[in-house]
């Protein structure tokens, strides 16, 4: 039962030792449109693989971000922040770590921005109330 279900490692082999890849894996591009979560940003799987054929690839910055489907910004941005050293080679901890700081922070900002509105909210409650009525009863 386990046989049937795990392809025979001979036919994998002769199928890719076959046909020699014509680009190193290493530079292969990355699909901008494929590359996407639930929420529509980019995978942080596909920001470090763009840098690195960015970096790779041999052609200059907007060249490879229109090659991936990118705008020059957002690519030149992600090389910032992966700052390759120079050899090229990305540090990929310390740039998903980049990411994960940013997002903390958005989160952070979007629940400070809730926050100061409910206390402002609030503020308005406690003069509507604490102010005495005009006019009252005769």
């Amino acid at each position: 039962m386990t046989e049937s279900s795990v392809p025979s490692s001979s036919l994998k082999e002769s199928s890719v030792s076959s046909v020699p890849p014509a680009v190193p894996r290493a530079l292969d591009r990355p699909n901008a449109a494929a590359e996407r979560d639930l929420q529509g940003h980019f995978t942080q799987a596909f920001r470090l693989a763009a840098v690195r054929y960015a970096l790779g690839c041999g052609q200059s910055q907007l060249a490879a971000a229109r090659d991936m489907g990118l705008s020059g910004k957002t690519l030149s941005m992600w090389i910032n922040d992966a700052r390759p050293d120079k050899a090229g080679v990305v540090d990929g901890p310390r740039f998903d770590e980049l990411a994960q700081l940013r997002a903390q922070n958005r989160e952070l900002l979007a629940r400070n921005q809730h926050l100061t509105a409910e206390r402002d909210f609030l503020k308005k409650c406690a003069t509507y109330f604490a102010t005495p009525a005009r006019g009252g009863s005769k």
